[in-house]
């Protein structure tokens, strides 16, 4: 599996650049963050009740992702993607077995560093148009709330999940949407404790390398000239 990092990325080429991989026939491993605050909505969600007047205020970006699922305010986390290929043996999992899966290296990770997160066997059903309002099958809560975020999307080619690791709490999610009627605070796992971002890195790397057999990806600048062309589609409006 190739292992790719890129940094500080506009919302809108990062999710090209996870699509770009997706095309790509081979397994890859991706951490990245992003330039600025960015909102990004599920791939069918609707943008009608989005404020964009609120983002405009708060230099806020929107994108859509290529995953299905429900909006993320990105700003203070690390985000993750995994890319299966149909020739892997990942690809034959269920989405529910595929989450658990993945989920479990970065709850190992989070462990590692006294985050006590854990697994949730149940989902809840969200109610809101915002992601972290409730945790999913086998998704990752600390205190019994949601501080990882993941979403996915299925072709007869390849597999995309991605999901982002919440470091610090933001509790103004609910404002980017013009009527949602509950409070809504997308929590971090600096309730628990502050992780130095290259620390989580690292491990990361470590237990994917563990599970995987990572290989340093070296023509990054191919990938990112490839998903400049794609980048268009990721825009909200």
């Amino acid at each position: 599996m190739y292992y790719i990092e890129t940094w500080k990325l506009s919302g809108d080429l990062n999710m090209a650049v996870d699509y770009v991989l997706g095309k790509s026939n081979a397994p890859f491993f991706r951490l990245y963050t992003w330039k600025e605050p960015t909102l990004s909505l599920g791939k069918n969600q609707s943008v009608e009740d989005v404020d964009f007047d609120f983002l405009r205020e708060n230099n806020i970006k929107c994108v859509r992702r290529p995953t299905g699922g429900r909006a993320v305010l990105h700003k203070y986390e690390l985000t993750y993607s995994i890319v299966i290929p149909n020739g892997h043996e990942l690809y034959r999992l269920s989405i529910i077995s595929l989450y658990k899966a993945i989920s479990q290296l970065i709850v190992d990770v989070l462990n590692k560093l006294d985050v006590p997160v854990r697994l949730v066997s149940r989902g809840i059903r969200g109610n809101t148009n915002v992601c972290f309002d409730a945790p999913s099958w086998y998704e990752i809560v600390l205190d019994n709330k949601k501080v990882v975020g993941s979403a996915q999307m299925r072709t007869r080619s390849f597999v995309l999940q991605h999901g982002s690791i919440v470091l610090k709490t933001i509790d103004n999610v609910d404002r980017c949407f013009k009527n949602t009627n509950q409070k809504i605070v997308q929590y971090g796992i600096d309730q628990s404790k502050n992780i130095e971002i290259n620390r989580l890195k690292e491990l990361l790397y470590e237990k994917f390398d563990e599970k995987f057999g990572l290989i340093k990806f070296q023509d990054v600048d191919k990938i990112l000239k490839s998903a400049e062309r794609e980048r268009k589609k990721f825009c909200c409006i």
